[in-house]
């Protein structure tokens, strides 16, 4: 029952946690012996406690890494949005600052706490409960308000100048609107109003 379960719901390669069979209606302990199970029989792999996901049967192995895990778990499954990448990761990703931080910042719907660190695999995370729930809809103008509110501590020396023209071009990629902003921005500090206004991103924001 388990297996089909998962194979109807799960490709190869793509991370199943625990808590994902729990439609099943099985106890805790009747899940984890019937998880083990299936991974004792080759079924199913494990990459680490409550994280799993099914072998290609196509190849011997099919690693799945700690990045994908933990996109998984805290940003997106592919279909529902979640969670984005935040600080000096997400300021990092768009070249506004060089150096690829340790510890990948990660801002999510699905952390009870304020602030934590993780760890996924043996690969760090700093998680951050989302103030506002992320969907689909609301994503981009929140991480965009996020890397606003601090985005000179984010900006690296040798990347000023070419900020603004980074930032206005993501917006742009992203189709932001003035109304998606307006909407949410009161929930930012205000210092996040002035970076708007200093680097004349009204001017794109349609």
């Amino acid at each position: 029952m388990l297996l089909e379960f998962l194979k109807s719901k799960f490709g190869p390669g793509k991370p199943i946690f625990t808590e994902d069979a729990e439609p099943l209606g099985l106890s805790a302990g009747n899940l984890r012996q019937q998880f083990k199970k299936l991974v004792d029989a080759g079924e199913l792999s494990r990459f680490e406690p409550g994280v799993y996901f099914l072998p290609d049967p196509n190849h011997e192995y099919y690693p799945i890494s700690s990045n994908m895990v933990a996109e998984y778990k805290y940003i997106t499954d592919g279909d529902e949005i979640y969670g984005y990448y935040s600080g000096y990761t997400f300021a990092n990703q768009l070249g506004l600052c060089l150096q690829v931080p340790y510890k990948a910042e990660i801002v999510t719907n699905n952390s009870t706490a304020i602030a934590r660190e993780v760890k996924v695999g043996h690969t760090p995370y700093y998680i951050r409960r989302a103030k506002i729930a992320v969907t689909k809809e609301n994503r981009n103008v929140l991480q965009l308000l996020d890397l606003l509110k601090d985005v000179e501590e984010y900006t690296d020396y040798c990347c000023e100048e070419e900020a603004p023209d980074i930032i206005r071009k993501h917006i742009l990629r992203n189709k932001i609107l003035r109304a998606d902003v307006d909407k949410y921005i009161e929930n930012f500090p205000l210092k996040t109003y002035k970076y708007i206004y200093d680097l004349r991103l009204y001017d794109v924001l349609a």
